[in-house]
């Protein structure tokens, strides 16, 4: 692996280009990526020695965001298996992908299995204590406030009950499905949030990771009485700081802004779209809905995109991408998910398109 430094406080200036871009109009168009699982691949570190040490996770992610000349450090993992795994739910490990659950052996069979979900010691179990040692890292090394994550209630409970099984729960037996949703809820992830809050007191932003309440897999129903109430009850006890920015799916509908409403009840501070969503339905779309609604937007070319297309390809979407929703400001360029696969050229073709076209 290549050496590492121990100096990463140059992101002190990604950190605050991003904060002026949500706020108005920064120098230059912020970009920032999830690229735990290309980091892992750049640096040719095994995926089970790179998730489970966070002294090598955290410097890495720093390190190739550096060489890629990304603005804003964004430490990620896998961040959906945390609360599954401390509870019971088996956890599959390799060398070469990221770590997930064993779909074959849900964790909640039945109601008796409800009494597993509990408040578990986040001192000693499961990896509770690692995510805490991945923050102190990244304040260390870069000066600056890390960005906390959980997996928010409807991913938490697909990941132990199984996505079938749970949709099927809701329709035929809702009082199990409130059941295990309340007990994540109120026993699990609160305290939890909570405790990331006492570790860093500073914290500016603790985002849920909800893909799987995304369109077509959850319809506008399912968001409204099964999703929804529970991020807000999060809010409630846990405070605004608390959000969920990732939904996909809005594609699927007649009209794509009842989702976008939706989207800005559970993230009311800024707007995030993502491809195939933007690509589909053009940055116009959000944009304006963004202005509407007074909110900052972010959007997010996608991994797919990332991973097949050329390099050309991938500059021309960033500078429309650019064009359309850096108009006024208020504006900052996510690189979604960049995987093990994604060419390091359309990486850099995607970088260096920001910085050509994104100078205001």
């Amino acid at each position: 692996m290549t050496a590492l430094q121990n100096d990463y406080s140059h992101f002190q200036e990604g950190a605050h280009r991003l904060e002026v871009a949500m706020k108005g109009v920064p120098d230059r168009v912020p970009v920032y990526a999830q690229l735990h699982e290309f980091a892992m691949k750049e640096l040719g570190v095994p995926a089970r020695e790179f998730y489970t040490r966070p002294e090598i996770l955290v410097p890495g992610i720093l390190e190739i965001t550096t060489r890629y000349g990304i603005d804003v450090a964004f430490v990620d993992y896998d961040v959906y298996n945390i609360e599954a795994e401390a509870l019971g739910q088996k956890v599959i490990f390799s060398d070469d992908h990221m770590p997930d659950v064993d779909r074959s052996a849900p964790l909640v069979r039945g109601w008796d299995d409800l009494d597993k979900i509990k408040t578990p010691d986040f001192d000693s179990d499961g990896r509770f204590s690692q995510v805490i040692e991945m923050g102190v890292i990244f304040k260390r090394l870069t000066g600056v406030e890390p960005p906390l994550q959980f997996c928010a209630p409807f991913s938490l409970a697909a990941n132990i009950r199984g996505i079938e099984q749970l949709l099927l729960d809701i329709y035929t037996d809702p009082g199990f499905a409130r059941s295990l949703f309340d007990r994540l809820t109120e026993e699990l992830l609160v305290p939890w949030i909570q405790y990331l809050k006492e570790h860093f007191p500073e914290a500016k932003s603790i985002a849920g990771n909800d893909a799987t309440a995304s369109l077509p897999i959850v319809n506008l129903h399912i968001l409204k009485e099964w999703v929804i109430p529970y991020i807000l009850r999060l809010r409630e006890l846990c405070g605004p700081e608390v959000y969920v920015p990732n939904w996909v799916g809005e594609r699927y509908l007649e009209n794509a802004k009842d989702m976008l409403a939706l989207k800005l009840k559970v993230c009311p501070e800024f707007l995030e779209g993502q491809d195939p969503d933007v690509a589909a339905l053009g940055p116009s779309l959000y944009k304006e809905y963004a202005e509407q609604h007074g909110v900052p937007l972010v959007l997010g070319v996608g991994a797919r995109f990332l991973a097949l297309s050329t390099p050309e390809e991938v500059a021309e979407r960033v500078r429309h991408y650019i064009e359309v929703g850096g108009r006024n400001g208020r504006f900052a360029l996510y690189l979604c998910n960049l995987g093990a696969t994604t060419p390091p050229e359309n990486v850099k073709a995607a970088v260096d398109a920001v910085r050509t076209y994104g100078v205001y």
